[in-house]
């Protein structure tokens, strides 16, 4: 029981900190609001996921499975994501507005080798005055998602 209180002491002090240098590096951009949330996000990963592993308590008469907790945590995962990836999507949108850039946008996720949550992909439907501002737009999706221009996708309307 103690090493698992150390675990997760551990964790949170590690998402904590890092949540820490986000918001520091972040400044007070548009993306300060998201990454609080991430934070946010990150922090309750890091207090709840050592306790799945936790098993006080037989799965038998309860109705459910150990495959079907399995099913919910994935479920709950992908919902996660896509909630983050639409957030991030409609900030950097309204940023991009305010650039005066008429786009819509979408944002994958998916976990990198480490298995930490990443945006995946960007992709940008851009209106036709935007075409000969493209390279603003690829430097304003660096910049305010820090996805480099390989995973960008830049499409006209």
């Amino acid at each position: 029981m103690t090493e698992l209180l150390q675990t997760i002491l551990l964790r949170v002090t590690l998402a904590g900190a890092a949540s820490a240098v986000a918001l520091r590096l972040v400044g007070n951009g548009a993306l300060r609001e998201i990454i609080k949330m991430a934070a946010g996000l990150l922090l309750m990963l890091a207090l709840l996921q050592p306790l799945s592993g936790l098993h006080l308590l037989s799965w038998e008469g309860w109705g459910m499975s150990p495959p079907d907790v399995d099913a919910i945590g994935e479920q709950n995962t992908q919902t996660t994501m896509s909630t983050i990836a639409a957030t991030i999507a409609q900030a950097v949108e309204q940023r991009a507005e305010q650039e005066g850039f008429d786009c819509s946008v979408s944002v994958t996720m998916a976990n990198d080798a480490d298995g930490v949550l990443q945006i995946d992909h960007v992709t940008v439907h851009y209106g036709g005055a935007d075409a000969a501002r493209l390279d603003e737009l690829q430097t304003l999706l660096t910049e305010e998602c820090g996805v480099p221009a390989d995973r960008q996708e830049l499409i006209a309307k």
